[in-house]
């Protein structure tokens, strides 16, 4: 067993689970690729829309509901951004199932709009 990973026992599925912290980015802003072949992060910065914490799935939602995309045409610089009149900020990490995880992560490896749609949709 590894030294720098945490290992607990799922007691419902009797296997090691991994209590690493992932954070996944767009591709071309990587800090490296993992055996799956996504975009990943070594630390949470402004450049991260989704992570795996904890074992809960969280990517980047707008205060419209719909999951962030870093290719808009009005995205730039809006990731980070505070609403002004409302003080709160216009985009945050929210919950979501392993399909939206996963449709999100497939976004963001190959910058194919028609997994953030289908990331939407399973979202409604």
């Amino acid at each position: 067993m590894s030294d720098d990973l945490d290992f607990t026992l799922d007691q419902s599925r009797n296997k090691p689970v991994s209590h690493e912290d992932e954070f996944y980015t767009l591709f071309g802003m990587e800090d490296y690729v993992d055996d799956n072949g996504n975009t990943r992060q070594n630390k949470q910065d402004k450049k991260t829309y989704a992570k795996r914490v904890d074992g809960k799935c969280l990517v980047k939602i707008g205060i419209d509901g719909r999951v962030y995309n870093p290719l808009g045409l009005f995205s730039e610089g809006n990731a980070n951004k505070t609403l002004a009149k409302v003080g709160k900020d216009q985009y945050s990490f929210k919950r979501v199932n392993n399909k939206v995880f996963d449709l999100y992560i497939s976004f963001l490896r190959t910058k194919n709009i028609a997994w953030l749609n289908n990331a939407n949709r399973e979202l409604l």
